[in-house]
């Protein structure tokens, strides 16, 4: 009796090539997608950072009746105590007690001699930047400015609003001393109105140092660890050339954070004197949600 035998199924080499093009086609509509899903959960996650920031600033004006100070101006003829940003003062009420200890406001000299000094110590006060102080699209949150006299330094993604100029005081985290801290019954525009910190690409050039930065050749921490809004909010480049302007790594816009706790995104359209007007304290402006 014969028996037949069935060859073993198998492709052809052009059902082969098919199946390989229908997987790089379907491969080709997903990556898109799932880019796009990816950077959704990094502004997410951006929002929820400076959302995290406003609840330490809230939480240290429930202790201490007024906001922090901005930036600290030394004493006339002493760095005593000199710019200490506000970032260090609220690292209490973010969970992060044990890097707020290490600092020392009431050093002799200035924080950078404090953090140079910490540093013999082996203890790196000026690189200990937690994650909610970073944007997780900044390619640069991670990397550390080396300097042979004052130690290392990492850099935050989110400034204090200083107002419409260095110069002026209009704002909310300012640069001076303790007649320099602002209340929320002085926020008469409304802290929904008002914003207190926004989003600043980190340079190559490291600029901006949390706890610690005296800014441009002012000394008041503008471009360190504050800014104001007198260059506005338009695209920027980690090049050195746009330490002194709000702008960010997402596409089209820049994350803010308001006086009452809210974040949002404020766009690269936005007219140049409704973001002056959100950076008063009390400059009485009256305009609606729908100007931003």
């Amino acid at each position: 009796m014969s028996r037949r035998f069935r060859p073993n199924a198998a492709f052809t080499l052009i059902e082969l090539l098919v199946v390989i093009a229908i997987m790089g086609i379907l491969i080709a509509l997903l990556l898109p997608a799932i880019q796009a899903a990816r950077e959704a959960a990094r502004r997410t996650q951006c929002l929820s950072n400076l959302k995290q920031c406003g609840l330490g600033l809230l939480s240290y004006h429930d202790e201490f009746k007024s906001f922090p100070i901005g930036n600290v101006e030394p004493p006339a003829g002493s760095n005593a105590g000199g710019w200490w940003g506000f970032q260090a003062r609220i690292l209490p009420y973010l969970e992060s007690k044990h890097v707020f200890k290490l600092c020392n406001f009431s050093y002799r000299s200035s924080c950078f001699e404090w953090i140079a000094y910490q540093q013999t110590r082996d203890i790196f006060l000026g690189t200990m930047i937690p994650s909610f102080y970073k944007c997780p699209n900044d390619p640069l949150k991670d990397e550390i400015y080396h300097d042979s006299r004052f130690g290392d330094y990492g850099c935050t993604s989110y400034l204090g609003v200083m107002g419409t100029s260095e110069t002026l005081n209009d704002g909310i985290l300012l640069h001076g001393d303790f007649n320099s801290i602002v209340r929320l019954s002085k926020v008469t525009d409304g802290a929904s109105h008002t914003i207190i910190m926004g989003e600043r690409g980190i340079s190559n050039n490291l600029y901006g140092w949390p706890y610690c930065g005296a800014g441009n050749y002012r000394n008041t921490g503008c471009g360190d660890n504050l800014m104001d809004t007198k260059l506005g909010l338009s695209p920027g480049k980690p090049d050195g050339n746009h330490n002194y302007h709000f702008w960010s790594h997402h596409a089209n816009m820049a994350h803010f954070l308001w006086a009452d706790g809210s974040a949002r995104p404020l766009f690269y359209d936005i007219d140049h004197q409704v973001l002056q007007d959100l950076a008063t304290r009390a400059g009485r402006e009256i305009f609606s949600t729908s100007c931003y």
